[in-house]
């Protein structure tokens, strides 16, 4: 039986310790085969910001080149493939993977929300702390705090943001769920975003799960509707 990992790459905090792609599919394996031993292939999508203006960015090369050298994996039981893992770069929607989604990651420049302050006791310097100064430049609403600046956060400030992925992971769910196969769909996210397309996809008929590490298990308060629509969390 094959199934389905969606990887949202920067909410996995193994991925993000820098562990390898393999040892997180040895890990997703055990886990799979653990919940449904006739499981016998496994294909893992990294969802991320993988590709900006002028192509892959250094960490979709990076990413790119670890998948070509450790993937296929290949797990054996007496003496024979039991299963096999792939893995790839979600770069377009897998019903069209021909049509890639580029420009996924952007930098943008001024302050991307509003900030409030919330002091901390730890303080090694109350008097000075750089909180009060970023602070106000949020609450101006960009404008520098000193009188007669005319810098505005615009010119002082860069932030990274990734467009299309949460969409693209949820789109994927529903593809997979929906299929005219019983392919299990494992998620591994913590992102509560993601939680109407599980549920839509689980009510299309699918069998959707969340892989959850085990050190990031929490419990939310959709918890009671994930489990009425039978999402249940798999541990990594």
């Amino acid at each position: 039986m094959k199934s389905h990992v969606l990887v949202d790459h920067d909410n996995v905090d193994s991925l993000q310790r820098s562990h390898g792609l393999a040892m997180f599919a040895r890990r997703v394996h055990a886990s799979l085969v653990s919940d449904n031993p006739q499981i016998d292939e496994i294909q893992i999508r990294l969802y991320g910001g993988w590709y900006d203006l002028q192509g892959l960015t250094q960490r979709g090369t990076q990413l790119a080149q670890e998948i070509a050298s450790s993937f296929p994996l290949l797990f054996a039981s007496n003496r024979r493939i039991s299963c096999r893992v792939f893995c790839e770069i979600a770069s377009a929607l897998a019903v069209a993977p021909a049509d890639l989604l580029l420009h996924t990651f952007r930098k943008r420049s001024g302050m991307r929300s509003r900030l409030t302050i919330s002091p901390n006791v730890n303080c090694a310097n109350p008097a000075s702390c750089t909180l009060n100064a970023v602070a106000a430049w949020s609450m101006r609403q960009g404008i520098c705090p000193q009188a007669g600046c005319m810098v505005t956060a615009r010119d002082a400030f860069l932030f990274d943001e990734q467009k299309l992925v949460d969409t693209l992971l949820c789109c994927d769910i529903l593809t997979f769920a929906s299929g005219p196969s019983s392919s299990p769909v494992y998620v591994a996210s913590d992102d509560d975003d993601l939680i109407p397309a599980l549920l839509l996809g689980s009510k299309q008929g699918g069998r959707v799960r969340i892989l959850k590490e085990r050190t990031r298990v929490r419990q939310t308060a959709y918890a009671p509707l994930l489990s009425q629509y039978n999402v249940h969390e798999i541990l990594l």
